[in-house]
Formats: C-alpha cells, structure tokens, sequence
C-alpha cells in the first residue's frame, strides 16, 4: 500500500474538497419517510430529528488519528431549543457551521463536555425548519471504530457502534429512536477496498475502485446510527448469488438483491461455503415479512466484538470464526432477520430491544424449518428454551431496565431478549395459528418500515389479525418474570368414562401463575387422543372424556409453551 496523503494539513485539505458542494445540492437529500417515526424525542435530543448524516472521512495508512467531516440535516421539532445536544466522544470538533435550509453556513458557538457536543441553533430557525449543521472534527477514536491489524496480520478499519458507540467517530443523536438516511465518502489507502451501507455511488460495481480514490456510497431510507457503518482492508470478495429475489422495495427499482461475501484473502473458501445459503434466506424472509428493505446484502469478515453485527445491507461477522471455520449458518439467518427486524423496523427504546434480538432468533432459527425440516427447527427452539431457562435472568422480565444500570446497555444482551423473546413469538404462533401470526407479524412491519416500534405496537398488530384480546398473553410473558413448572396427574373415573386431569404450577411464587391454552396428549389401548385444555391457577382439575383409561400424559406435545414439566 502506498501513502496517500501524509499529515493532518493534506487530511484536511481532501476532506474540505470531500464537502465542497452542499449537502442535497448534488445529490438530492432525500424526504424522511413517514411511515412508522415515532416521536419519542424528549428521550434522548429534545427538539431535534436528525434526517440525513453526510460523513466524510480519510482513514489513516498508519497509526489511529482520524480527521473527518460530519453535515447533518436536522429537523427542528417542539419543543424548539436553543442548543443541538448530539453524541460525540474522545474527539474533538474543531469548526462548526450551521445554516437553516437554503442559506449559506456560517460559523456557529459550540462546546464540548460530558460526551457531547453542544451546538448554537441560528435564530431565526423556527419548529418545521431544517437545519444543516457541518462539523470537523478529529483524533483518535477510543471506541467505535477499531483500527489494528486482522486476524491475518494486515491492517484494517472497521466500524462497530452497537448500541450507542457511532459517538466515537461521528457526531450523532446516538439512540436507535432517531434514525436518518446516511452516505459515506470514504478515502482508504491504496490497495484496499471499502465495504459500507448502501449502495455504490458513482460506480458501476460495488467492488470497482474509484478513479479519485474516494469510495461513495449512500442508503436512501432511514437506519438508526447503530447500523451505520464502513470497512476497510484488502477483501477477496466474492458473489454469492447476483440476484436473490427479495421483491420490490423503496430502496431498488428491480426485485433483485446482490448478495456477496467480504473476506480476507486467506478465509475466502471458508466464507463461500459458511455463506452459500444466504441468498435463500433473503428469499424466504422476503415471502414472509415483505420486500428486502436495503439495496443489497454484503457478508463481511471483520473487527467486531459479536459474532455477527446486523449492520444495514453489509452484516459483520467475527474475523477469528470465520478464519477457524466455527461461523454457523445459525449465525447468517439471524443477521439475515435483523435486516428487517431490528433495522428496518427499529425498537423505539432500548428497553424494547427484544423486539430486535427476539425476533432475529425466532425467525433465524424458523428458516432451517423451511429449509431443513420440522425435526430441525424444534432441535433449536429446545436449545432456546434451555439456554434462556438456566439463565441467570429468569427472574426478570423481557421489558425490564430496573436491574440494568442506565450506562450498561451491554447488560440486554441476555437471554430474555433472545430466547426468551424468541419463544415469546413462538407460543404466540402456537396460539393464533400460522395464517394470523404471520398476518399480524406482516401488519407490524408494514406500519413500522423504516421507522420505529414499542411492545405495545406489536401487540396492537397481533390483535388486529386475530380478533383476539392479548392483554393478558404480554403481561405474564413479557411484562412478568419467569416461566411455568407443571406436575400434571390423572386417575380414571369408570363411571363418568372420564380421565381427571390434576395440573400444578410449581414455578416460583414471585412469578405468574400463567393462564394458558395447553394441548394434552393421552395414550390409550385405541391410540392417541389429543384435547386442547384452559389451564390457570395454581392447582387446576380438569375432567376429559375418552373412550379407555389413558396409560400416558403428554402436556404440549408439540412443544409451543416455554415450560418446565417434572417427572419428563
């Protein structure tokens, strides 16, 4: 690789021609879309929607200074303040300039504390104008955006941001409340190629490089900032198949997704073959939620803390399994799911965030039911189920930030907020039948496209296509903690001709005492005869008719209900 701009002095100069024209000027900023926003501002940047992030950024051939330029389209929203509060940590703003949509910038106060960046809103803005806010900004970046070697020895950049770390490298309202449209013009060194959001722009190929240097790229539709990302390194990269059919979207003229994998050269025949069914998973996720919501899918080897990141339309993935081959394809579906669920349809707080991971491990483990069988979905709901049951947060609810400290965000990354609420839509499926789940899982991500949801909203949707009151459903299995243990007994009535059913609940007392539809199985001299029961209370006896003295009870055969049974 050679040098290609030494100093801070020639940094600048190449970022200050990177934002010569005007934001929208040349490129035409695109209207926020409607559909979905939720106006939950005072959470996190009261009187402020970012719309659009424009980051221009030189990314250093040596050492880990940054000098970069961040232009924001800002809405201005009630309450109208004074001061713009944005996220922006460990570096320094060096000029800022603001003007109101249509007037030229001029420089405008600032300060820096605490993390953020407090900037001077012009006064004449008024509610319902848009701001253009035009930040320098420069250092070394503590988080965010990992520079070092890669797992093979060469040097590469990579952004990482989940939750709240896009603050470390650029200037952001850094909650996934407040998402925006994002371009990127990137100057990376020679011999490198960069991978981010979006698509290409002024290329004819996603892999061609650009004859000034600068890799552009650009996502028409609103991301939160957690999935706004770039990579840089030197990637073999390969097409994992040109044209999945992910149906048409706001975001591509033609019902054609690329889908392609970003490698290191070493691991390149590792991640074609880890990665030769995820055009197939954009298909079958497309058949059932809707059109893929980005213009292509990249499969990218990375610096990242996860074991895969869902980044929009370029999903990273830990450099060290793809390089020792223990990246599953368990792993690929459910990044694969969180393109939709998670970053098209976005959580409104953080405390929702089951409606991300949640999702991401039902839906990611249902397409190996579509794809491999029945037997081999209900291997990985039982793993679900186990993992989340003998985890250490069973006594917590799925919607619950009491016992997560404001500064650990981290902390949600547990298994009520994966298996618990994967098994959460699994039950609900259980319960309302394929055609409405589905229907109602539909609904919800139609309403919420590239906008934002709470709990309630899905609820909402659910209802809707099943006819069916679940208040009750959510507040003992996402609102309340914990799980139920059944004993389940039974004598034979002669008489009657009658089985008596006793069913116990003997989970914990600080949690529910669940109210459940449950499916009964009985063996008797005739075969097997199944009866769908109500079951509340602590102590429930039921009686059922059946033609001989059952030799055997099954409580959910099927396996919908997260419970523990003793004596099975």
């Amino acid at each position: 690789m050679n040098c290609f701009l030494p100093g801070r002095a020639a940094a600048a100069a190449l970022l200050a021609s990177l934002i010569a024209a005007p934001l929208g000027a040349q490129r035409g900023e695109p209207a926020p879309v409607a559909a979905g926003r939720v106006p939950a501002y005072a959470a996190y940047a009261p009187g402020f929607d970012v719309l659009h992030y424009r980051i221009a950024i030189a990314l250093p051939e040596s050492g880990t200074h940054i000098a970069a330029t961040a232009t924001l389209s800002v809405a201005v929203v009630a309450p109208r303040r004074d001061t713009l509060r944005l996220d922006l940590s460990g570096l320094r703003a060096t000029a800022v300039q603001a003007a109101t949509r249509g007037a030229a910038l001029r420089p405008a106060a600032f300060r820096q504390g605490d993390g953020r960046l407090f900037v001077a809103v012009p006064a004449e803005a008024r509610t319902g104008d848009t701001l253009r806010i035009e930040i320098a900004y420069e250092g070394e970046p503590d988080d965010g955006l990992i520079i070092r070697q890669n797992v093979r020895g060469s040097r590469a950049i990579f952004a990482d941001n989940w939750p709240d770390r896009a603050r470390f490298w650029f200037p952001s309202i850094d909650h996934p409340g407040d998402k925006a449209t994002v371009e990127f013009e990137v100057r990376a060194p020679r011999g490198w190629e960069v991978v981010a959001n979006g698509n290409r722009v002024g290329a004819a190929r996603e892999t061609e490089i650009p004859a000034d240097g600068v890799w552009r790229s650009r996502v028409p539709v609103p991301i939160p900032t957690y999935a706004m990302v770039i990579g840089a390194t030197d990637f073999a990269i390969g097409t994992v198949t040109p044209c999945a059919r992910g149906g048409r979207a706001p975001s591509r003229e033609t019902d054609c997704v690329p889908v392609t994998y970003w490698a290191y050269p070493a691991d390149s025949a590792r991640a074609a073959s880890t990665f030769r069914r995820a055009g197939q998973m954009i298909e079958y996720y497309a058949s059932r939620f809707g059109p893929f919501p980005y213009q292509k899918l990249a499969h990218v080897q990375s610096s990242t803390r996860y074991g895969g990141m869902e980044n929009v339309g370029a999903i990273f993935y830990s450099e060290q399994a793809i390089a020792e081959g223990r990246l599953g394809e368990t792993t690929v579906a459910h990044e694969t799911a969180h393109q939709w669920f998670g970053d098209a349809i976005t959580e409104s707080h953080w405390n929702h965030l089951w409606l991300s991971e949640g999702f991401a491990t039902y839906f990611g483990m249902q397409f190996f039911e579509s794809a491999d069988g029945v037997t081999r979905f209900r291997e990985l709901v039982q793993g679900a189920a186990s993992g989340y049951m003998n985890s250490d947060v069973t006594d917590l609810a799925i919607v619950d930030t009491t016992a997560v400290p404001r500064n650990d965000l981290f902390a949600l990354l547990n298994a009520n907020s994966y298996q618990k609420g994967g098994l959460v839509l699994h039950m609900l499926r259980g319960l309302l039948g394929d055609s409405a789940f589905f229907a109602g899982i539909r609904r919800y991500a139609d309403r919420h496209l590239h906008g934002n949801a709470g709990t309630a909203d899905l609820r909402r949707a659910l209802e809707e296509s099943s006819g069916r009151d679940l208040g009750g459903f959510f507040e003992q299995w996402v609102y309340r903690p914990g799980f139920p243990t059944y004993r389940v007994s039974h004598t034979w009535d002669a008489a009657a001709r009658q089985a008596v059913l006793t069913v116990e609940q003997r989970q914990k007392a600080a949690w529910p005492v669940f109210s459940m539809p449950i499916e009964f199985e009985f063996t008797t001299p005739q075969g097997t005869v199944r009866r769908k029961l109500d079951i509340s209370g602590r102590r429930a006896v039921v009686r059922v008719d059946l033609p001989a003295p059952p030799s055997g009870v099954r409580l959910d055969p099927d396996g919908w209900l997260l419970k523990r049974v003793e004596g099975s």
